[in-house]
């Protein structure tokens, strides 16, 4: 539970990193996920950090991107755990209790969303930000895009609507199998033997 209070942390942390010019609508395509940040927000700026759990090391990548004029930013996080998350529930709970509870935060709505992965979408709000949250878990990789913005007004704009619709995982590539092969056979070639 404390990592995922140190994740939360670190996520909102990110928040304060410096901004950079704001751009058009722009799709983003990562190697784990592609989304489409809307007009206004900054390039994603990264950070990745390891932490040792009981289980083993969990890496986790943070993608923040802000827009220096409204205020609003958004953060996407992937967490790749030791091994693959057997309660998918169970993490997404744990992850939504730590990060109100590091907020601060009140809960105003949560439902869940059907799909290929388990995932859920929250909304809550602080005394400084109102929020909203995709919890997505695929095999042994808890995924989080999050909006922070300054108003309920803010969150409910279409463009923030189509962030959250437009975000997908890239599957993870399959693992390579072991081919075996005989060894070479001598063959006739043109009539000559080897």
């Amino acid at each position: 539970m404390s990592y995922l209070r140190k994740k939360i942390g670190v996520a909102v942390a990110a928040l304060a990193v410096a901004a950079v010019p704001a751009m058009a609508q722009q799709t983003i395509q990562k190697e784990t996920f592609g989304i489409t940040l809307p007009a206004g927000f900054a390039e994603f700026k990264a950070q990745v950090q390891k932490a040792e759990s009981p289980e083993g090391t969990v890496e986790t990548t943070n993608w923040v991107s802000r827009a220096a004029e409204s205020g609003q930013a958004v953060v996407v996080t992937m967490s790749t755990m030791p091994g693959r998350i057997l309660d998918p529930e169970k993490m997404m709970d744990s992850t939504r209790d730590s990060l109100l509870k590091s907020l601060k935060a009140t809960l105003e709505s949560e439902n869940d969303i059907e799909g290929e992965m388990p995932a859920t979408m929250i909304q809550f709000r602080s005394e400084a930000a109102v929020l909203q949250s995709k919890l997505l878990v695929d095999d042994d990789r808890l995924f989080q895009v999050l909006y922070v913005g300054r108003s309920a007004e803010q969150r409910a704009e279409p463009a923030i609507g189509q962030l959250f619709s437009s975000f997908r995982v890239v599957p993870k590539p399959e693992p390579a199998t072991a081919t075996t092969t005989s060894a070479a056979q001598p063959t006739e070639v043109a009539g000559k033997k080897p």
